[in-house]
């Protein structure tokens, strides 16, 4: 079996890799192995057809995640990519089975990708927009059976750039919150639980941030911790900001100044584009880079137990 997941709706792309791999070692529970060859960090063709090839020694179930061999760009492996399949689906051996993932954008006469298109079982992952937003939002509602108010759902589905990590963790925290009385539970009190409103806050924190202005910068990060807001949310934005920042500030610091040109090589919103623009004038590229790989260092360790996330966060404003 050979599937090809892609698309650049990063979080349903690597939710669907989570799902296959569950099913690969829920269906092969013994003797089975995991490899996985991510092209963006280098060139593995060679390990991967040698992993391919090696199931028949032990009788193992293999699986192989294949990510970003399209994206890497490396003309040199095509051909031999492409021979190196061929003559796998000659030989369809039930012992190995392969997931190609692709995330962003790819370009519609890649070889590569039309071999997989043609040849694959293969699903995209794109950005959701409009009532295929709204549809995913009440499908994740009733996976965990609640019916959900409309209402509810057209709320979380509004934003500048929609993002469906930060819905998902939106969808969480109401599901906590109405627990075991699916039936009964307040949907307007429901609806005051959604951080739509934060937002406002987490951008105007992101602005002192970026002029310096700490004091500000912690009180209104207090005043969201205070109101209730949860505080690994507000980290999720924090990151979900300044990863943003970084793929506007790429061509801002090289000269590019028009947001549109921006806007459209980084498929960001224009808007979203210009007002990045106004915080990086107060930023340079290294100190972004630091605080963005400061902001994914207090996301790991918060998330194993390593750091309390508000003091990460408190840590992060008083050291910038």
């Amino acid at each position: 079996m050979i599937k090809f997941i892609y698309g650049e709706d990063t979080f349903r792309l690597n939710e669907k890799l989570k799902n296959l791999k569950e099913e690969f070692f829920k269906k092969n529970t013994s003797n089975s192995i995991l490899g996985v060859f991510d092209f963006a960090e280098g060139n593995f063709l060679n390990e991967l057809k040698i992993k391919a090839k090696s199931q028949g020694l032990f009788s193992q179930k293999v699986l192989l995640v294949v990510k970003n061999i399209i994206a890497g760009k490396n003309k040199e492996i095509e051909a031999d990519l492409l021979s190196f399949l061929e003559k796998f689906l000659e030989e369809k051996s039930d012992d190995v089975e392969i997931i190609f993932w692709e995330n962003g954008k790819l370009a519609k006469n890649n070889k590569i990708f039309k071999f997989f298109l043609e040849k694959f079982s293969s699903e995209e992952f794109e950005i959701l927009k409009g009532e295929a937003l709204k549809k995913w939002i009440r499908n994740n509602f009733l996976d965990f059976d609640i019916k959900i108010n409309p209402e509810i759902i057209d709320e979380l589905a509004q934003g500048e750039a929609i993002d469906t990590s930060l819905i998902n963790n939106e969808i969480l925290k109401i599901v906590n919150y109405i627990g075991e009385d699916k039936e009964n539970f307040n949907q307007e009190e429901t609806k005051k639980l959604i951080s739509a409103r934060s937002e406002a806050d987490i951008f105007r924190t992101i602005e002192f941030l970026s002029s310096g202005n700490k004091k500000m910068a912690m009180q209104t990060l207090h005043n969201q911790l205070d109101k209730g807001d949860d505080p690994f949310y507000i980290l999720s934005m924090y990151i979900y900001q300044f990863r943003n920042l970084l793929k506007i500030g790429d061509f801002y610091f090289s000269g590019i100044n028009n947001n549109f040109e921006i806007a459209k090589l980084t498929k960001l919103h224009p808007f979203v584009v210009q007002k990045g623009m106004g915080q990086l004038r107060n930023l340079n590229l290294e100190k972004l880079k630091k605080i963005y790989q400061t902001l994914e260092k207090i996301d790991i360790e918060a998330k194993t137990g390593k750091r309390d996330v508000k003091l990460g966060l408190e840590m992060l404003i008083s050291e910038i």
